[in-house]
């Protein structure tokens, strides 16, 4: 757990918010000291130059600022991330408010042309201007005074400042109590997300309704402070889902003169987007835009015992009042851990039948087991941890199917089991995405995985005899023999012409045998295969070719064992794919199930290569499956023909109990397994908390190892490949051509053998004759 801490050292400039060229030259220096990233509040007209050159930097810029700069710049800027609202959702925001309030008839107070955006916002949802609506500009404390005093006398009762600032907010107040704004009946609505509400206790009892909008989280500490801290958590989190993929991101010194673009950086601000964890300011979601897409939003009305929670807004349910809030919910969930009468609550926890998360054990009909003692697995485990912490008692019901929406809105499975109210709480390997989210909340991550590649490890490989001439190519060969030609018949050449090997020395040496061809191939041939030979040279000049002949055949045949070496191991170990690119070249067949996240990743991906994937699945019906099981099947029985796409974690396990299949290059996507609950459920926080304790500490990865690489036959391949040594013995494939060769061998010697005797007997008849 100590390697995920990481220590965070500030290096501070302060820039003008007026001033963009002092701006560019602090950050300037702010590159030039190695930073991770550049964290920044409301920058005003700075934000647009700053941004943009550290997004061409590659450097992520973590900002907080809710002014209307950023709903101008967000989509150009590919490294920034604003974890504020965004003034174009806080708009909806507020056009939802204003319409459940019926403030249509009101005055609109901007400050400048950034407050735009959110009067287009309105327009577009409500067209409050067809309500006698009047705008006024702030320019200075007097002037708004008079305008909201002029308009108090036309008869105006409602006020709605468009977007401002914890001062500006409490400076709109003062105004509105000098001009007698602040009277029985009028009503005042404040989007002021970083203004607390104590700051207002003196304009309680002056008879007006104020409501404010309030950020969750962020009374423990002031807006920015909250927002800062969840702005560090997210770039913590990217580092963290880096490392754990094997990436160590090192900051490098850049310079604004130079055209040096950080990778690394790059690779950190993706991470960061599309994340979803639980901060200090509530839920954080921020999107492929760099803008945060997931917050809560309470509507505060002041009253004369303080300010009470009228409504709560979210990007996702929009605006709920305290009347919606109570009914929410079914009756039969309170989502609470307190069963009534001082007893625990015992929750409902729905899965699945899946290897290895939710599995019977291999004795439940035969001991009779019952209850929750019917199951294991990794997701039974998980559960059992976290109550511990949590403190509740659960019970498990196992139905079938993970969860899809129907035509009419419903939803099958574990979703529609939380849904209809049957069960509390999912866990199993259920991923978290998009339309699922819509519905049900998911806790922290428990599992990360993505999709991956399914082959067998060994495909059958066409029978090739003379793979034992592999080591070297053809022309090598060639080139061998035409050398062992070369020298036969040089030596013979020269026995002929030199006296010292044709000459009969003594009786017992006789003629020299080199004054034969044959004997000059056979010399040759003995000597290559390192066999010796019955007669040798006896002048200097045959000597000399001789040895360079040996010497050369030491050095082919050392350098031919040690490539069939080499040869063979690679050959064990050659597979003919090893990523999807090589996959989507190749002519073997590839699929998915037919329904589910990894079909969906290939139908609906933007990239050009895995919709191009996708058709190439589509086209057969064969490629796709109905299950796992049956996809794996397909693998094994097309021995190399067919690769099948499926989760990662479930290859694993896989792997780990069929030595026939492996997984095949790295991760095509990112995705999580989470723990879903009904929305708005309390359990979320503390479920999240419990897996980020369970993960610091190990837990969730020491279950991992059990389950995957121990229980239920795990580990099996591992043991084969010690029992193995490591070594595949060969077989006659491998060494069937040396057989070959034998044989061929044989069949001539036999063949010449019938031939000499043949030439023998007619030469003898014609010496007769």
């Amino acid at each position: 757990a100590k390697s995920h801490w990481m220590m965070v050292e500030p290096v501070t400039v302060f820039t003008s918010n007026e001033d963009s060229l002092l701006s560019m030259k602090s950050v300037c220096q702010l590159v030039e000291e190695e930073v991770m990233a550049l964290l920044s509040f409301e920058l005003g007209q700075a934000s647009e130059p700053i941004s943009s050159l550290a997004s061409s930097l590659g450097i992520p810029v973590l900002l907080v600022d809710s002014s209307g700069w950023w709903g101008r710049l967000s989509s150009s800027l590919s490294s920034a991330i604003n974890l504020a609202p965004e003034p174009g959702i806080v708009g909806k925001a507020l056009s939802d408010v204003i319409k459940a309030k019926a403030m249509v008839g009101a005055v609109m107070v901007y400050k400048n042309e950034n407050d735009f955006l959110l009067l287009k916002t309105l327009v577009d949802k409500i067209g409050f201007f067809h309500g006698g609506t009047k705008l006024l500009q702030i320019k200075n404390g007097s002037m708004l005074t008079d305008r909201l005093s002029v308009a108090s006398r036309e008869g105006y009762k409602d006020f709605v400042l468009l977007s401002c600032s914890a001062a500006e907010g409490t400076q709109f107040l003062e105004s509105a109590l000098l001009a007698g704004v602040l009277q029985s009946g009028s009503r005042v609505l404040l989007p002021c997300l970083g203004l607390q509400p104590e700051a207002l206790d003196k304009f309680r009892y002056l008879g007006a309704e104020i409501s404010l909008f309030y950020l969750d989280g962020s009374s423990k500490f002031d807006y920015q402070t909250v927002l800062c801290v969840d702005a560090l958590a997210a770039l913590s989190g990217g580092l963290l889902s880096l490392k754990l993929e094997g990436w160590v991101c090192s900051p490098i010194k850049l310079s604004c003169s130079e055209s040096r673009f950080w990778q690394d950086g790059a690779r950190v601000t993706e991470r960061i987007k599309n994340n979803q964890f639980l901060g200090e300011s509530g839920n954080v979601a921020i999107d492929s835009n760099g803008i945060r897409s997931e917050f809560s939003l309470s509507v505060l009305e002041m009253r004369k015992k303080g300010f009470v929670t009228e409504g709560v807004w979210t990007p996702r349910d929009g605006y709920l009042t305290s009347g919606h809030l109570t009914s929410h919910w079914p009756e039969n969930q309170d989502h609470g851990l307190d069963g009534g009468e001082g007893k625990q609550k015992i929750l409902v926890m729905a899965t699945v039948l899946s290897d290895p998360y939710t599995m019977l054990k291999t004795d439940a009909k035969t001991a009779k087991r019952t209850g929750n003692d019917r199951y294991e697995g990794f997701a039974v485990d998980l559960i059992n941890e976290i109550s511990k912490i949590v403190e509740f008692d659960f019970s498990i019901s196992v139905v079938s199917g993970y969860g899809s929406k129907r035509s009419d809105g419903s939803w099958t499975g574990m979703i529609g089991e939380i849904l209809d109210g049957r069960a509390d709480l999912v866990v199993a390997d259920i991923s978290i995405n998009f339309e699922r989210e819509q519905v049900v909340d998911f806790s922290m991550p428990f599992l990360d995985l993505g999709i991956s590649i399914l082959f067998v490890a060994s495909p059958s490989k066409s029978i090739d005899l003379f793979s034992f001439l592999a080591p070297l190519s053809t022309g090598v060969w060639v080139l061998m023999i035409g050398g062992g030609c070369a020298v036969s018949i040089c030596i013979y050449i020269i026995s002929r012409f030199s006296p010292f090997e044709t000459a009969e020395i003594d009786s017992s040496e006789g003629e020299s045998p080199f004054m034969s061809l044959h004997h000059c191939l056979w010399f040759s041939i003995a000597s290559w295969v390192q066999q010796g030979c019955d007669f040798l040279p006896r002048a200097i000049s045959t000597r000399t070719i001789a040895t360079a002949w040996w010497f050369f055949t030491l050095i082919m045949i050392s350098s031919y064992t040690a490539n069939l070496a080499a040869f063979l191991t690679i050959e064990r170990m050659d597979l003919p794919i090893s990523s999807a690119e090589d996959l989507a070249s190749s002519k073997i067949r590839y699929g998915s199930i037919n329904t589910g996240s990894t079909a969906s990743f290939f139908r609906d991906s933007h990239s050009a290569f895995y919709k191009k994937m996708w058709k190439n699945m589509a086209a057969f019906e064969d490629s796709m499956v109905e299950s796992n099981s049956e996809g794996m099947e397909k693998v094994i029985e097309e021995d190399g023909g067919y690769a099948f796409f499926m989760e990662s974690t479930t290859i694993e396990y896989q792997v780990e109990r069929n030595c026939k299949l492996t997984q095949i290059g790295g991760l095509l996507d990112s995705k999580s397994y989470g723990v879903a609950l009904p929305q708005g459920s309390q359990l979320r926080s503390l479920v999240s908390s419990a897996i980020i304790r369970l993960r610091e500490e190990g837990v969730i990865a020491r279950l991992k190892t059990k389950w995957w690489q121990e229980e239920r036959g795990g580990g099996a391949c591992e043991a084969e490949e010690a029992a193995a040594g490591g070594v595949s013995e060969l077989t006659l494939e491998n060494v069937g051509g040396i057989f070959l060769v034998l044989l061929i061998g044989l069949l001539i010697g036999s063949l010449v053998a019938v031939v000499e005797v043949y030439w023998l007997q007619c030469t003898k008849n014609s010496l007769m004759i």
